[in-house]
């Protein structure tokens, strides 16, 4: 009886010296870090120098105009009168080339778009590690209450407009059809114009 309570003792010790090596080795572990987070902030800005007038840097905001005016000179949809295009947009917001043969609205902004990856760090806490910035252009259209807001193409094409008034571009696509309307939304996908590394 005294060999099986010795035993018993013995097993046991063996057990709770075992489980405390397991313990402080899982307390100590360094654990991988985990895949990063992600967070997202939009500002709208009439042109570069308001962007940098609100302490953005002025290379991030040169950047972003440019990318936002290239998109507008590449894609906006253009109509064959001012009538169409206001209808589409806003009225006194549209211009047309020197010899008014088409009419489109005029750029009225960029939005600049600020994504930064986070890192956890000691203590549970989070700090930005990279920012990349994009932008896309911006027009003024009716707000359904009387007065106007800023929007993107994008935004009027998942609202439901089709700019089916617009002059097609592409031979063989139809302003207004569903492959116009794809072939608008790629055209202005929000650009990646820089990345930075947070401080």
């Amino acid at each position: 009886m005294f060999v099986c309570a010795v035993r018993v003792l013995i097993q046991t010790l063996t057990a709770l010296c075992l489980m405390a090596g397991f313990t402080s080795t899982l307390a100590s572990a360094q654990w991988p870090p985990s895949a990063p987070r992600w967070t997202s902030s939009t500002v709208f800005y009439e042109n570069a120098n308001a962007c940098m007038w609100a302490g953005v840097p002025a290379e991030i905001c040169r950047a972003g105009y440019r990318s936002a005016f290239r998109q507008h000179l590449r894609a906006v949809p253009t109509y064959r009168d001012e009538q169409a295009c206001e209808n589409d947009f806003y009225p006194g917001e549209c211009v047309s080339g020197a010899r008014h043969l088409l009419w489109s609205p005029w750029l009225s902004g960029f939005s600049l778009t600020r994504r930064s990856s986070l890192a956890t760090v000691s203590g549970g806490d989070t700090k930005p590690v990279t920012a990349l910035y994009f932008s896309e252009p911006l027009y003024w259209e009716r707000d359904g209450q009387g007065g106007s807001q800023l929007t993107t193409l994008r935004d009027k094409l998942r609202a439901g407009q089709h700019f089916e008034h617009s002059v097609g571009r592409h031979p063989g696509i139809t302003p207004g059809s569903a492959l116009s309307d794809r072939r608008l939304a790629r055209a202005f996908e929000p650009q990646p114009v820089f990345e930075a590394t947070a401080p």
